[in-house]
């Protein structure tokens, strides 16, 4: 399930979307609700906030601003999609200096709004795109998902192979594919690829884009084969 994340001094506020987002999306989004900027900052130094999904912000907030907020959540989460809302018009023209928004809610809550901007965000998600968060050596970044073409686990290290240069992290590829299931499969107990990148498959393996060959495993192959065949016209050859 996808987290969203609330922050805003109105409870009341904080009541409603969350209620207008479980009613819209049932299933679809655990939304985690935050009272002050402070509580959210926290979740985001934890690393808690990692996984979020989406971050809906006031920008009336009195302790701090959302957006001072945002400034301070895009310097940790470069990636991070953000929705402001207000119950002030004459504000939404400030949201663009130095932010980049997905949307903008005024307050008391449209429903049909909501729904567009959260749906837009999904249907970038099915297009492509994305980031893949990288930490290493205490320090987070992240690399646009459709530059990787696989990753593969060597010991404690997950190496993740671009067009020219090779990244590593010391991440489990279990949970690599978990956190990144829109982009990447699993191909191989020590593989995964981006499925956009997939050019043929055989018994010897894939072969991506690049020219790469990746190994897959038996009990994966009809699974990759028939995704592979799907998403690009139906190529399917001896490598």
């Amino acid at each position: 399930m996808k987290r969203i994340m609330v922050c805003t001094e109105d409870e009341t506020a904080l009541v409603k979307l969350r209620g207008m987002i479980g009613k819209l999306f049932p299933d679809r989004f655990a939304v985690c609700g935050y009272v002050s900027a402070r509580q959210l900052m926290y979740e985001i130094e934890d690393g808690f906030a990692d996984a979020a999904y989406l971050f809906f912000l006031d920008l009336e907030m009195r302790e701090m601003g959302g957006m001072e907020l945002a400034k301070k959540l895009q310097k940790k989460m470069p990636a991070a999609k953000i929705i402001f809302f207000t119950g002030c018009p004459l504000r939404a023209e400030e949201i663009f200096d130095g932010i980049y928004p997905c949307g903008l809610l005024f307050q008391p809550f449209c429903e049909a709004r909501l729904k567009r901007c959260i749906l837009k965000e999904l249907e970038n998600e099915g297009k492509g795109g994305g980031f893949v968060k990288i930490n290493k050596q205490g320090r987070h970044y992240h690399i646009p998902a459709d530059e990787i073409f696989y990753v593969e686990s060597r010991g404690r290290k997950l190496l993740i192979f671009k067009e020219n240069e090779t990244e590593y992290v010391y991440e489990r590829i279990s949970n690599f594919c978990l956190l990144y299931k829109e982009k990447f499969i699993r191909c191989h107990q020590s593989y995964a690829i981006n499925l956009s990148h997939a050019a043929e498959i055989s018994t010897k393996g894939i072969r991506l884009k690049n020219g790469v060959i990746v190994p897959v495993s038996r009990k994966n192959y009809q699974d990759i084969q028939m995704k592979i065949f799907s998403g690009n016209g139906g190529r399917n050859e001896n490598l």
